[in-house]
């Protein structure tokens, strides 16, 4: 496994996070940033310590709300829902970033073609748990992928 390989896989595990669906548009700007300006392992590792805090910030948020014994239940989803909505953009932003670097790399011919497929579904798959993660606190999900 190529060392850019290895790094994509690893971000991705590493955070033990997953991908919602990304928007065409994100893709799509994801992708001519790339095409301008190719993404290197300081730009991933840069911005994964960002999503990282951004995420760590969203889960205390959460979390305070699923504590609060002001609330009805109805009340504590609302607010989860709404709190998970206004970070949807940060997580698609960092999952089309992960995206983007693994398709450079394709290009480049540091991770197979065959395998990028496999490589972006895992991906996606592990930013997928996020939001259920977040509404029960049961983050043992992404912790058994490396978060």
């Amino acid at each position: 496994m190529s060392r850019n390989l290895a790094l994509a896989a690893a971000v991705a595990a590493a955070l033990g996070l997953t991908a919602v669906a990304l928007p065409a548009s994100a893709a799509a700007v994801a992708a001519v940033a790339v095409a301008q300006d190719p993404l290197t392992e300081a730009d991933i590792e840069a911005r994964a310590e960002t999503f990282g805090a951004a995420m760590e910030a969203l889960g205390e948020q959460v979390g305070a709300i699923r504590a609060d014994a002001s609330l009805s239940d109805a009340d504590k989803s609302a607010r989860i829902d709404a709190a998970l909505a206004a970070a949807q953009p940060v997580i698609d932003s960092f999952v089309g970033l992960i995206e983007a670097f693994i398709r450079q790399e394709v290009d480049a011919g540091n991770i197979p073609a065959d395998q990028a497929d496999g490589i972006l579904e895992m991906v996606r798959a592990q930013f997928a748990q996020i939001p259920a993660a977040m509404r029960s606190g049961d983050f043992s999900g992404l912790a058994a992928m490396g978060g």
